[in-house]
């Protein structure tokens, strides 16, 4: 029988997923990198107020934040990505595909994604992908947040199962 994981959701996430109790348990608190982490890969703060360090977190993005960070928000992406460099993996897992960032034609006629990004090509955002990419970084485009959060599920079961070996 598989034990429900007991997931610490940051303070600052406006929706956060969520998952059967019989999956999982949350916590909101303070995380110092990612959006979500599993209890065991978290210490409590020093003092109350501060945020929990993290040896392993996830980062979530709705399409819309992946894109305004991956183009006007690079700067401030590249030191969040820095606060997780120790991590084994570092992961964000984005709520939609990559589809949705393309024009597609119906009937003959172009019509525009319907994020508000409209200036970013494909191509754009395919480089920084395969920028993310080589930096070690896994853009796990998963579709939207019900999928996204399964997702999650999973990965946080495997890093459990890493956890329970050391």
């Amino acid at each position: 029988m598989l034990h429900p994981l007991h997931i610490i959701i940051d303070s600052r996430e406006q929706s956060p997923w969520s998952w059967l109790p019989s999956d999982a348990t949350t916590e909101i608190g303070g995380l110092v990198a990612g959006d979500y982490a599993l209890a065991q890969d978290t210490e409590e703060p020093k003092r109350k107020g501060m945020l929990r360090p993290v040896r392993f977190a996830l980062e979530r993005k709705s399409l819309e934040d992946f894109l305004g960070t991956i183009s006007s928000g690079w700067e401030r992406f590249q030191k969040e990505l820095s606060r997780m460099e120790t991590f084994q993996a570092r992961v964000v897992i984005v709520e939609g595909d990559f589809a949705s960032c393309c024009f597609r034609e119906e009937a003959g006629v172009l019509i525009a994604p319907e994020h508000s990004h409209c200036e970013l090509r494909p191509a754009f955002v395919a480089r920084q992908i395969s920028e993310l990419t080589m930096m070690n970084v896994s853009v796990l485009m998963a579709g939207n947040a019900m999928l996204a959060a399964g997702l999650a599920y999973r990965i946080f079961r495997r890093r459990y199962e890493q956890c329970l070996q050391q």
